[in-house]
């Protein structure tokens, strides 16, 4: 939600391909899913209320549920605002505005397959519609990755050494890395970078080094989770340790990019895994919740300080046997409200501890949230410190050990 009140506004952002590759006719769908082809894929932006996106769309805008949505570049004035982007080889890099003049609800896939009301278009379409649901799902599933439990443990095996947790300053996205002795990356938690709404956040140089290839541990499958897979393609050559989560078209073509190159390990749901000073753990949320069921990390450092990367879960879903005090809390969500109470805020080291938040200035969805702030400062996070620039701050990479 961008706002509150009785006419809050809330951004409800599309994973999306474009209908002709979606109808099964010829194996489309299937050819499209590849490293090489991004025609078909693209991000939908639309800033609306929730009450007039369910009038117009006939359903909730709510993860799993699908829709074919209508776009001009023109329309009447009870059309909706909307932006699209179309995927590039280097990701999401710029939009264009228009309008939707029509949405559709199609079904959820809530149980593996469409479901719920029958779409209120009328007659031939709505056999054809009805049948993109079913194969754009399959298209999407999850890539398996065999042995997961066991490849994971070894490969997480092999990070040792970390100094020093670096939050990188990649604007409204995640990216933070634990780092040796001689400042290369270990593991990266996260490999995010803003998509074009919030290009503007983005930094003016940014750059990694080719020859670095840790584990990424993707906190789940959001775009500016994941966005700098694209930028930096030597990232795809990582080892990713993901989480099993319901995919839309975009995020399923990196994961089946990920999955040929032998690079894909899921994180079995539920679990946690644990390597030397550390652990990744499973987010107890809602699966339907990328944000709530996703992957987090706890590490102790060299110097026996400890750090707690949460992504977007809210703080009452982490399923760390024991978090403890920390000295070093990464802000869930960039520093947006959260449903739990102060109470789910994991405690800091004698109240002494640092909060380090990753965002943009000026980004579309108001990160961080004054309320969210408060709640922090109250539990004893005094201490905090953003990769955006702040009073006299300036922006930039933080680090910690």
């Amino acid at each position: 939600m961008l706002s509150t009140g009785s006419a809050a506004r809330g951004s409800f952002e599309f994973d999306s391909i474009d209908a002709e590759y979606a109808d099964g006719v010829d194996g489309a769908i299937q050819r499209a899913f590849h490293e090489g082809v991004t025609k078909p894929f693209a991000i939908i932006r639309i800033v609306t209320t929730p009450h007039r996106f369910e009038e117009v769309a006939g359903a909730p805008g709510l993860p799993g549920h699908w829709f074919a949505l209508e776009i001009d570049k023109t329309g009447s004035a009870t059309s909706i605002p909307t932006w699209h982007a179309q995927l590039q080889p280097n990701g999401f890099p710029a939009h264009s505005r228009g309008v939707t003049t029509n949405i559709t609800y199609l079904g959820t896939d809530r149980d593996g397959g469409p479901a719920g009301p029958v779409p209120r278009s009328v007659g031939a379409a709505v056999t054809k519609q009805a049948t993109v649901p079913i194969v754009v799902i399959a298209a999407c599933a999850l890539p398996s990755s065999p042995n997961a439990a066991q490849t994971i443990a070894s490969v997480l095996g092999s990070v040792t050494g970390a100094t020093t947790l670096r939050v990188r300053d990649v604007g409204q996205a995640s990216f933070s890395s634990l780092c040796d002795k001689d400042g290369k990356a270990v593991l990266h938690y996260d490999v995010g970078f803003p998509i074009s709404f919030n290009g503007h956040t983005s930094p003016n140089n940014f750059d990694l080094d080719e020859t670095e290839k840790p584990p990424i541990v993707l906190s789940h499958w959001d775009w500016d989770h994941l966005h700098a897979a694209f930028l930096h393609p030597h990232l795809m050559d990582c080892v990713w340790l993901v989480p099993d989560q319901k995919l839309g078209p975009g995020a399923a073509r990196l994961a089946r990019i990920l999955a040929a190159k032998g690079r894909l390990l899921i994180h079995p749901a539920g679990t946690l895994t644990a390597f030397p000073n550390g652990e990744v753990a499973h987010a107890s949320g809602p699966r339907a919740s990328l944000n709530d069921a996703g992957l987090t990390v706890r590490v102790a450092l060299a110097s026996g300080r400890s750090v707690l990367l949460t992504g977007d879960v809210d703080y009452s879903f982490l399923a760390h046997p024991s978090i403890g005090s920390l000295n070093y809390l990464v802000a869930t969500h960039h520093g947006a409200r959260f449903a739990s109470g102060p109470a789910a805020i994991p405690a800091p080291v004698r109240e002494s501890g640092t909060l380090l938040l990753s965002y943009g200035k000026r980004n579309v969805y108001r990160h961080p949230h004054p309320d969210a702030i408060k709640l922090h400062t109250r539990t004893g996070w005094v201490y905090q410190i953003s990769t955006a620039r702040n009073g006299t701050q300036l922006r930039g990479d933080r680090e910690v050990n």
